[in-house]
């Protein structure tokens, strides 16, 4: 039985004794996002691209990771934000929606953060008509100030990846 589409809910870890959970922040355009880490499979440098034809447009096109076929998607136009990619992707997060691996990929990677229950407002609690994704928002040391935090969107990657095929 496979339990990785209970833990990108972002539930506690098993052997979290705190009921704490990793989650891997990136930046995809402007905005930091947080993956459980436990539906991350794997980081990598952005391999060679295969472009699909007539494809809809957040599909980048498939990448071929150790001789398996990953299909590859725009994080921003999946989210459907308004972003100017100039610049090449700087990493591919392959992720596990709960069927299968899908690359995802981000400007880049900040790190992992271990969240404590009070260091997540979960969507449901916040009230707020927010996409069926978005679990909520994490807050997290800021990096440019001690004094102040950041926030992460937290995604819910079975959610937002499940449909693809």
């Amino acid at each position: 039985m496979r339990t990785t589409a209970q833990k990108a809910t972002l539930a506690p870890g098993l052997d979290s004794g705190s009921g704490a959970v990793a989650v891997l922040a990136v930046l995809a355009g402007a905005e930091a996002y947080g993956f459980p880490l436990s539906a991350v499979r794997e980081i990598l440098v952005p391999p060679p691209l295969t472009e699909v034809p007539r494809a809809p447009e957040h599909f980048l096109g498939v990448i071929s990771v150790r001789g398996q076929i990953i299909t590859l998607i725009d994080l921003p136009k999946m989210l459907n934000l308004e972003v100017e990619q100039t610049e090449p992707y700087g990493r591919v997060l392959l992720v596990d929606n709960g069927e299968e691996l899908i690359g995802v990929a981000v400007d880049r990677v900040i790190q992992v953060y271990r969240m404590e229950s009070d260091q997540i407002e979960f969507a449901s609690s916040m009230g707020a008509d927010l996409s069926e994704y978005v679990v909520g928002i994490g807050r997290v040391p800021s990096q440019s100030s001690a004094d102040t935090e950041d926030m992460l969107i937290l995604i819910d990657p079975v959610s937002l990846l499940g449909g693809m095929k």
